[in-house]
């Protein structure tokens, strides 16, 4: 009998042996996330270590909202991708990515949600006017939590709607953490980055600094979670043009496949899917040792097969692979 491989696990061991710190970050649209996380990374750089930055460009991004993690280490063998391997936290440029997130820890997509599932410990940090102990976190988490008003502080010192603070939220990510990236690192960082004016470089690190002083970190804190309602698998929602939200039952992506993903199971030894947590939609779930695709929202990009580490997953001919799909339906 053939044993089965955990490959979660693997990966995990990798990172924990390897020195590798991970976290998600996630920003609105507009909101110079992605700029902060280039700083960062050049801070990490600066002080020796190597980084590594994974955007989800292909995800879906409700509400405009931009999913990035960095990694960074010692050693330069960092594995690439934009899934959520071992998180060591978390940080949310506004509140609404924990309050909206259904804390769902089946996947490990880059999503608000998925991160928000299985972020049970390390470092949460939280761009909101609330103290750390006010937070409403969907599940039961214990380790650092902080938070920062970094959109106040920015307004305060730059009068510019909406507040582009995704920089000034670095000085909570550095209070937070401690040692992992200095702050005068970052302050480099930010004066480097000659894609801004000089001005703006340098009421950043003013910003930065705010932040910094005005962070509420509580060590060893508990938040007790709450109880939240399981969302369907096919439920989605769009944004209207007068802003109201309306369900959707389909992904637009499906509307032009013509292919979708076959898995001979036959021929499966994980004891997990490694392909469900690279898919960038959350189309595959993993449910007592059998793999099942959501074709309402697969959009066939044929990332599942080309991450399937035994090549058992290809992309076949739509009428097959809906039949498939419809007699595990059946037999379950």
């Amino acid at each position: 009998m053939i044993d089965k491989v955990n490959i979660m696990s693997s990966l995990n061991d990798f990172f924990v042996k390897g020195g590798i710190h991970e976290f998600p970050i996630f920003c609105i649209a507009r909101q110079g996330g992605r700029t902060a996380v280039e700083i960062l990374a050049r801070a990490v750089i600066m002080e020796g270590k190597h980084a590594y930055i994974g955007q989800n460009l292909t995800g879906l991004r409700s509400m405009g909202a931009n999913s990035i993690v960095i990694r960074f280490a010692q050693s330069e063998d960092i594995p690439p991708g934009f899934n959520v391997t071992n998180p060591e936290g978390a940080l949310f440029m506004h509140e609404m990515f924990i309050r909206n997130a259904p804390g769902s820890s089946g996947m490990s997509q880059l999503t608000p949600g998925a991160v928000v599932g299985r972020l049970n410990s390390g470092f949460l940090m939280v761009c909101t006017s609330k103290a750390p102990e006010e937070l409403d976190y969907p599940v039961p988490f214990e380790g650092t939590v902080a938070t920062v008003d970094a959109e106040a502080i920015f307004t305060k010192r730059v009068n510019l709607q909406p507040a582009p603070s995704g920089i000034t939220a670095l000085g909570l990510f550095v209070a937070a953490t401690g040692d992992l990236v200095s702050l005068d690192a970052v302050k480099e960082a930010i004066l480097a980055h000659d894609r801004l004016s000089k001005k703006v470089r340098e009421v950043n690190v003013l910003c930065l600094m705010d932040a910094f002083d005005q962070a509420k970190v509580a060590h060893n804190l508990k938040l007790p979670g709450r109880p939240v309602e399981k969302a369907k698998a096919t439920t989605r929602f769009s944004l209207k043009p007068d802003g109201e939200l309306h369900l959707m039952t389909q992904s637009m992506s499906a509307r032009w496949r013509t292919k979708l993903p076959i898995c001979d199971m036959s021929k499966c030894t994980c004891k997990e899917c490694f392909s469900a947590y690279s898919c960038p939609e959350g189309a595959i779930s993993w449910t007592d040792g059998v793999i099942h695709f959501d074709y309402n929202f697969c959009k066939s990009c044929g990332t599942c097969a080309q991450e399937c580490v035994f090549s058992t997953i290809t992309m076949g001919d739509v009428d097959q692979a809906m039949q498939i799909e419809e007699e595990k339906g059946s037999a379950s």
